[in-house]
């Protein structure tokens, strides 16, 4: 069963990383009771656990899955780190391709991290923990993790992403990942999921830039390469090796196919990992676009590549002109990409295109800036005098696909993230601007790391009517009364008694028992009872008690509440343990309590009764009567007055006028609610001082 609180009907999102920066994508979704994990990568911009997103902000423990929108280091490189050295217990899931490549990427990531300074933050071991807890998921194929339900959509940003449609009672929130709602040579564009998401966490990367059109941006990219190997320069590709590197492979390759002049420059792309990753490229081809799948339809390979060959070491470039190198990491950190940077940065015939986005921090980043000089990675200051291009080949949605993505899912609540603040703010800004214009109402959000959004949503929930109950003929707009049992998303309602049949759980009841010390004598109490509930019942006549209390009588009050008297002054209170008979346990109680504390003038009216029926004068038993009647309409209606003579008693209730006659207890009053109230007062009254029928 789901706990229900104030804190449960808000969604909280934390951003561990990724808030207001690009890399370390991590985002904590809660809700219901619920925790999921969307994405668990590293900070290429640092290293070692600086690195790592912020998990000392939430526990790990309650972390009930963790949803991996891709392969890219940046947001799935932590994995093995929380499966290892961490408590975390939850599930794990990715695409088929992006596990295939996960498992790849960082096996190598280990060993080439081997002997460095940074080394250590998790081994070999711990990524084939990771990969032997990874679950996989296809597109548009819906699950249900103990009540968390998950839908993979197409990302269309490298083979196998996805955005992940994450439904909690009732409440989807949508998480992109990096996503691209443009098709390029191997990959389709994002879907667009369906229902609409109440929440999107989408990335704003790019901010409010705009990509040229595809065929302009691979007409410069060759226009550029070109410049360089015609001026006898090498050019330099920083690439990921997977994903971006493909794409441009296919870029070059047809190119290179159409151009045969260029036939005589080599192109090598120098990692061995993007090599191995062909074959799952290969095995994943329905994945890809239909440009793609129609070339395998014709038995034509189209990672075949003819006029690209594996370089394996920087040596292998000593006796090679004018040449094209695609190299890993894309940030220029370190490895081949930023060995060959360093070795050709000070011929002005060589050229370095950045393809990708270039992180803040980074050394792609720094040389866009068009610095005189640069440091290497050995520490010598050196000048730079290669050309430095850049144009975006990084599958990442701009401004024109985030604007159209929002405004077609028309999400009332929008969070970025994966962006610099600077972009960022400038995307939300024209973001809020457009849904005026559209007439829709949004609220955008743009966290920090660790900066918790908090937004508010009732949960819907639906139950399915079982057992007995199911068995009534239901009528719409009215009440149905039974247990709502909830496990996970699925809700029953059923009859108690039917609870062991559709669960593994039985009724049970709670007996109450509380002695109580008595104030009063016992015959007071009952009628102070009898006055104020309804359905008071038990043995004997208060009529024809004596001035001595009975020994061991017993009420029942509302069929609920059992009371017994132990002489002299205790009596014993039973009632099962429920909502009614709590209520109606409490009543009892602050009748008890305060029965000392009664109108003396109803105390002494009562005693005067008693005398006189113990005397046999029904007369002044009568008298006493009226008395009594009065001291109770006065208590409960305000100063009630008797007229003897025309045999009424009178109460003015603000400008209300009541008139009772004492012989029958009619009631005059023009106010039929005030009227209708004197009468149950009087009634219970009547009921209490008429002996009780003895028949069964």
């Amino acid at each position: 069963m789901v706990k229900r609180g104030a804190d449960t009907l808000v969604a909280k999102i934390i951003p561990l990383g990724a808030g207001q920066e690009v890399g370390r994508s991590c985002v904590i979704l809660k809700y219901m009771g619920k925790t999921v994990m969307f994405d668990c990568g590293v900070h290429p911009g640092f290293s070692g656990e600086q690195s790592l997103p912020y998990f000392d902000s939430i526990d790990l423990d309650s972390v009930d899955l963790m949803l991996v929108t891709h392969f890219h280091l940046d947001h799935c490189a932590a994995v093995p780190y929380v499966v290892g050295k961490t408590v975390f217990k939850g599930r794990i899931f990715m695409t088929h391709p992006t596990k295939a490549i996960f498992g790849m990427l960082l096996k190598d990531s280990v060993k080439v991290s081997r002997g460095a300074t940074d080394a250590g933050l998790y081994s070999e071991k711990d990524v084939e923990a990771a990969l032997e807890r990874t679950e996989l998921l296809d597109f548009h194929q819906t699950i249900d993790v103990d009540g968390i339900k998950v839908t993979a959509w197409r990302a269309g940003h490298v083979l196998g992403a996805a955005m992940f449609m994450v439904e909690i009672a009732g409440m989807r929130a949508l998480y992109t990942g990096d996503y691209s709602r443009l098709a390029d040579r191997h990959m389709s564009a994002a879907d667009l999921p369906s229902p609409p998401p109440h929440i999107v966490i989408v990335e704003a990367t790019y901010g409010v830039s705009r990509h040229l059109p595809r065929e302009g941006r691979e007409q410069r990219f060759v226009n550029m390469i070109r410049a360089v190997v015609q001026r006898g320069g090498r050019c330099l590709l920083p690439v990921v090796a997977l994903g971006r590197a493909q794409e441009l492979m296919l870029i070059l390759e047809d190119y290179w196919d159409r151009n045969a002049d260029l036939r005589g420059v080599p192109i090598y792309q120098a990692s061995g990992l993007a090599r191995r990753a062909l074959g799952i490229f290969q095995t994943y081809i329905a994945m890809m676009n239909d440009d793609i799948k129609a070339a395998f339809g014709q038995s034509a390979n189209p990672f075949n590549f003819k006029y690209i060959t594996e370089l394996k070491t920087q040596g292998g470039l000593d006796d090679v002109g004018p040449c094209v190198v695609l190299a890993t990491p894309s940030m220029l950190q370190s490895g081949l990409s930023r060995e060959l940077f360093d070795a050709w940065c000070e011929d002005k015939r060589n050229g370095v295109i950045i393809a990708d986005f270039a992180v803040q921090g980074t050394l792609a980043r720094d040389i866009l800036a068009s610095p005189s000089h640069v440091l290497t990675k050995a520490g010598a200051k050196v000048p730079l005098r290669m050309s430095v291009e850049h144009i975006s080949f990084s599958a990442h949605a701009d401004f024109d696909q985030t604007s159209q993505f929002v405004e077609l899912l028309d999400p009332p609540h929008v969070i970025l993230v994966h962006g610099e603040a600077v972009e960022m703010g400038r995307l939300r800004k024209a973001l809020e601007q457009q849904a005026v214009a559209l007439g829709q109402r949004r609220l955008l959000y743009t966290p920090k790391v660790c900066q918790p959004v908090h937004i508010r949503h009732r949960p819907q929930l639906k139950a399915k009517v079982v057992g007995s109950l199911a068995d009534k003929n239901a009528q719409p707009g009215k009440p149905l009364a039974g247990l709502l049992v909830q496990q996970g998303q699925n809700c029953m309602l059923m009859a108690p008694q039917d609870l062991p049949t559709f669960t593994k759980l039985h009724p049970g009841r709670i007996i109450q028992r509380q002695v109580l010390h008595l104030n009063q004598p016992w015959p007071e109490l009952r009628l102070a009872l009898e006055v104020l509930i309804d359905g008071v019942q038990g043995a004997g006549d208060l009529g024809s008690v004596s001035s001595g209390d009975a020994s061991g009588e017993s009420l029942r009050v509302a069929n609920t509440v059992t009371l017994t008297h132990r002489p002299p002054d205790s009596v014993v209170m039973e009632w099962q343990g429920d909502p009614v008979g709590d209520a109606i346990a409490d009543t009892v109680i602050a009748v008890i309590l305060q029965s000392g504390s009664e109108p003396p003038a109803v105390s002494s009216a009562e005693v005067k009764r008693r005398k006189c029926l113990h005397m046999g004068d029904l007369e002044g038993a009568a008298a006493a009567e009226v008395a009594l009647l009065v001291a109770v309409l006065d208590a409960q209606f305000g100063k009630a007055h008797i007229d003897a003579d025309q045999g009424l008693i009178t109460i003015q209730v603000d400008d209300r006028h009541v008139a009772v006659e004492c012989k029958t207890g009619k009631v005059e009053c023009a106010d039929f609610a005030l009227k209708a109230r004197v009468e149950v007062a009087i009634s219970r009254l009547m009921e209490a001082l008429a002996p009780a029928s003895l028949q069964e």
